[in-house]
């Protein structure tokens, strides 16, 4: 009978031990923000000596202590240990519970914490925690060199998704406009982990593609939700003709010139075979003002509008006699190109 209860003694402390565990659990936390990594003691009636953390990380690949709980909730610091003042005990020595709080986490903190509880007289029970940190990446919409107008097909517009982990899907929203499109992207991977992806949008640069809305979706594990960015396509072109219009915002005699250009044209004035007349025209920009009615301004004006990539010019007739005044919108018919093809080789 007594060797039969020896026994059933014997059992009961081996379940005991072999049931005796930390639990915890792998945690995923974005970049800058706060984690808590939870460990607790389960199934002991041990006496508890202390809770040690150590970490194996990016920064620091050889795991070693970098903190110390005693049972009255005492806690020391290792250091140095890559988290001094970023980490905090927020667990309860009396009720086994070891869990930490990292805040401001940075991409070196990814690696695995081991949470170890040291129990009188069974040993030590521990639990390995995986931090993985994610990285949400910058993005933005550009063009490294303006498209000039031409028939070659060249990078429209460019969406990158910087430095992001894991990496970032970038997509195109293109509209009706998409089908004059098409996209080349690639990525690169860096040391740290993080990878850049870069989207190119290609297409002939005309005139009709100039200011066509796209938008660039940005999509990461990181990010709440999927990312738009809205983006007008920017094509430069030469002056393509030119109006000459009385401005009728102005109480005076005052000629307005205007260039359909990209980017916006610089106007400069002339006469024609006589000289300038004076004191009784001024030239301002894209206007000319014309002071008094008088002969002195009878002639030919000619605006010209000019932008790095060529120029065009109309003229203004003007003809005044016995107090009456005159003037004609006189041609605008020739303008000269100075394109410059800028082409881009695409990976």
């Amino acid at each position: 009978m007594l060797r039969e209860l020896c026994c059933v003694i014997l059992l009961i402390v081996q379940r005991d031990t072999e049931s005796t565990r930390v639990i915890g659990g792998w945690r995923t936390v974005v970049l800058g923000q706060d984690v808590d990594l939870f460990c607790r003691l389960i199934e002991t009636d041990g006496e508890l000596e202390q809770i040690t953390w150590q970490k194996s990380t990016l920064e620091e690949t050889q795991n070693h202590n970098f903190m110390v709980i005693n049972p009255n909730g005492v806690t020391k610091f290792i250091s140095p240990n890559g988290l001094t003042g970023r980490v905090q005990f927020i667990g309860n020595p009396s009720e086994n519970l070891g869990s930490i709080r990292i805040t401001a986490v940075r991409l070196l903190d990814e690696g695995t914490f081991t949470c170890i509880f040291s129990v009188f007289p069974s040993g030590a029970y521990n639990t390995e925690i995986r931090l993985t940190v994610l990285v949400p990446p910058v993005v933005s919409v550009t063009v490294d060199v303006a498209p000039v107008i031409g028939e070659n097909e060249v990078v429209l517009s460019t969406c990158v998704a910087a430095g992001a982990k894991p990496q970032a899907e970038v997509t195109w929203k293109t509209g009706e406009f998409g089908s004059l499109l098409r996209t080349v992207t690639n990525s690169t991977q860096h040391t740290n982990g993080t990878t850049t992806v870069l989207s190119h949008l290609l297409g002939v640069p005309t005139k009709a593609a100039n200011q066509q809305q796209v938008q660039c979706v940005v999509n990461q594990s990181a990010l709440v939700t999927e990312k738009t960015y809205n983006y007008s396509i920017n094509i430069h072109y030469p002056p393509q003709s030119v109006n000459i219009t009385l401005s009728e915002a102005s109480k005076a005699t005052v000629f307005l010139c205007v260039a359909d250009s990209n980017p916006h044209p610089n106007y400069t004035w002339s006469r024609v075979v006589q000289p300038w007349p004076g004191s009784s025209v001024r030239a301002e920009g894209d206007k000319l003002h014309l002071l008094s009615l008088s002969s002195e301004l009878n002639g030919l004006y000619v605006c010209q509008a000019s932008n790095p990539y060529g120029r065009a010019t109309g003229s203004l007739y003007v003809h005044t006699s016995s107090g009456n005044f005159a003037w004609q919108e006189y041609w605008h018919s020739w303008h000269t190109y100075k394109t410059h093809m800028r082409l881009r080789n695409v990976l």
